[in-house]
């Protein structure tokens, strides 16, 4: 009895066979990856050549050109990416690869690099090493973009009012975290340099994550602080933080209230350097009269009686000219300084921020969106509002809209109720 010959395939059609197996499983032909790329190459051609790989496996990966040149980012090795794509067999070798048609960074690290791309970007464009505009030396107004009740804000009013409580400071309300603070920052930005008189922003937030601080690398808001034309100050987050804005700003503060710091001089550092020149001045006039003592007593050893009495009346009068010329710049000087102090003093109770909350003032924001309320326009029955008091915040739900005669006042002070 001859034995039965096996019923065999080639090699080409059982690999044509798997892949039309595989081929045909629709979860196979439009699935998402994740993994880290490795053993990555660019062809001549454009095509991408790579493995995505996890602690356990790892599968072939290629991307033709036509979808490579979509990227918006430069995938390298050990970089984790979604990939986006079908799989199928590449008969030549009997393996079979993901056939990748997009990609994009996975994770933490799909910021960081975003991070360094935009980054590197605005560098080549020269975005970074514009002429920085100077920062005044002692700014008569400055705004703050910023969160109105964030710990941010009020740190630097504490830093600036203790320091130089003679500029006058103006807070405008910004959105900075989520995903509409870039355009809430913008807004913001604008305003305050279309704000008369002022002559320095500062950009400030707390500390956070980068997530929490990715409102700051917006593309839009950097071109908008590069092209402002009153200089910024950022200080965004810890001292370890950088975000795009610090890179276009005209200076960059570790934080808030260091961004304060750095705005305004310590009031009594001016104090002390105008002491110190009272004391040269004082110097220098007590050092003249002594050199004029020391010539009158020259020429009364060797002059006449007669002559030496003419030479000293001269010599006379001009120290006493000269004393009097001295204490009266010295009484000028010490006047303008107290004068200076006192005018310091008054703006500071007059410009004080938390001034007007303490006479029972508050401001009014809606908690959906954080918006400052400046018209009955913008919240209606059952809206939440939050009242921002000098103390803290109080909570409370509109009832009903009064307009018309509700706001004419009987007597200064008090509302028609």
């Amino acid at each position: 009895m001859k034995p039965v010959q096996p019923v065999a395939v080639s090699v080409t059609d059982l690999t044509r066979r798997i892949k039309s197996a595989v081929e045909g499983q629709p979860e196979l032909r439009h699935v998402w990856v994740r993994g880290e790329i490795s053993n990555f190459k660019r062809h001549t051609s454009g095509h991408l050549y790579f493995n995505l790989k996890d602690a356990d496996s790892q599968i072939r990966a290629v991307m033709f050109r036509g979808s490579a040149d979509t990227l918006t980012f430069s995938p390298a090795d050990g970089c984790e990416a979604l990939a986006l794509g079908s799989i199928s067999v590449y008969e030549k070798r009997g393996e079979y690869q993901l056939y990748v048609t997009a990609m994009r960074p996975a994770g933490l690290g799909a910021l960081h690099m975003q991070f360094e791309e935009l980054k590197a970007r605005l560098a080549a464009e020269g975005l970074f090493d514009r002429p920085r505009k100077p920062i005044p030396s002692m700014p008569e107004r400055i705004a703050v973009v910023t969160s109105p009740t964030g710990a941010a804000v009020r740190d630097v009013v504490n830093v600036i009012t203790r320091r130089y409580p003679a500029v006058e400071l103006t807070v405008v309300p910004a959105l900075v975290q989520g995903e509409d603070a870039p355009d809430s920052i913008r807004a913001a930005l604008a305003h305050a340099q279309a704000l008369p008189g002022v002559d320095l922003i500062l950009l400030v937030r707390g500390g956070g994550s980068i997530e929490d601080l990715w409102a700051f690398n917006h593309e839009g808001l950097a071109r908008d602080i590069a092209a402002c034309a009153v200089p910024v100050i950022t200080g965004v987050g810890h001292e370890t933080d950088f975000t795009i804005a610090d890179f276009v700003s005209d200076m960059r503060a570790p934080t808030p209230s260091a961004a304060a710091e750095t705005a305004v001089p310590e009031l009594e550092a001016l104090r002390e350097q105008a002491r110190v020149s009272s004391r040269r001045l004082s110097r220098a006039a007590a050092a003249r009269i002594r050199l004029e003592r020391s010539r009158l007593n020259a020429c009364r050893a060797a002059l006449s009686p007669r002559r030496m009495r003419d030479l000293f009346n001269q010599q006379r009068q001009s120290i006493d000219d000269m004393m009097r010329t001295a204490q009266a710049a010295l009484k000028r000087r010490v006047q303008a300084e107290r004068l200076a102090v006192q005018s310091l003093q008054h703006r500071l109770r007059a410009l004080d921020p938390f001034a007007v909350l303490g006479r029972g003032y508050a401001v009014l924001r809606l908690v959906k969106n954080q918006s400052v309320i400046t018209s009955i326009d913008q919240a209606g029955p059952g809206a939440e509002i939050d009242a921002v008091l000098q103390d803290g915040a109080l909570r409370s739900v509109v009832l009903e809209k009064r307009g018309g005669d509700f706001l004419k006042k009987k007597k200064p002070g008090e509302l028609d109720l």
